[in-house]
């Protein structure tokens, strides 16, 4: 009898941590334009697999929570936040 191996989500664990940035950016943002391109570049992402409902939607919404999680990163680290 075989038993099923658990799987690490690692999708799942990728688009929290980019969530995590996020909210630290946004909290971060000074002006009322760079929270809003915080909140709307998540809600794209989210929205995408609902609007192309295909294999390109999940990987394209994949592709921009990652693009969006290395945006926060560099955010953070232009106003003067060390992130090791």
């Amino acid at each position: 009898m075989m038993v099923p191996v658990p799987q690490i989500p690692y999708t799942a664990i990728g688009i929290g941590v980019a969530v995590l940035f996020g909210v630290w950016a946004f909290l971060v943002a000074e002006t009322l334009r760079q929270r809003a391109v915080i909140v709307i570049a998540p809600l794209i992402a989210f929205a995408l697999p609902y609007v192309a409902r295909s294999r390109a939607g999940r990987v394209g919404a994949l592709a921009l929570w990652m693009a969006y999680g290395i945006g926060c990163i560099i955010f953070l680290r232009l106003n003067g936040l060390e992130i090791r």
